[in-house]
């Protein structure tokens, strides 16, 4: 076998440790927006505590729980997200081994829309409780 047709026979297994680590590398960047979702709960339920612990006047009538339940619903968000992209990532590492992969936006959608959702409901909170 010339050199030339070894390298040739190469490239598959080549693009496929590529996309592999790719797909690898996806999976820790949804791990990083996943533990950003969860500690932005995390920070959502103890801003609640702060404000009525260093508040000067009494607080308004707005329910002690509300930021706990944005922190709770942050956190179990996060934790889904993780969820989805962890059998995203098994997924597709078996369409790359079949080599039939086929793109599907779904969970960038998901995320992105649900940041969005987020950002609304703080924004709500903190005119709220202003």
């Amino acid at each position: 076998m010339s050199d030339e047709e070894m390298a040739r026979s190469a490239r598959p297994a080549d693009s496929a440790a590529r996309d592999h680590l790719a797909n690898e590398r996806t999976l820790l960047a949804w791990a990083r927006a996943s533990i950003a979702v969860m500690a932005l709960g995390f920070v959502v339920a103890r801003f609640g505590l702060l404000i009525r612990e260093l508040g000067a006047l009494p607080p308004r009538a707005l329910p002690t729980g509300a930021s706990t339940a944005f922190g709770v619903a942050l956190t179990v968000a996060g934790a889904l997200l993780m969820g989805t992209a962890t059998v995203r990532y098994g997924r597709i590492g078996r369409m790359i081994e079949r080599g039939e992969f086929r793109w599907s936006p779904g969970l960038g959608l998901a995320l992105g829309s649900l940041l969005v959702v987020v950002a609304l409901l703080l924004a709500a909170y903190l005119l709220i409780s202003a």
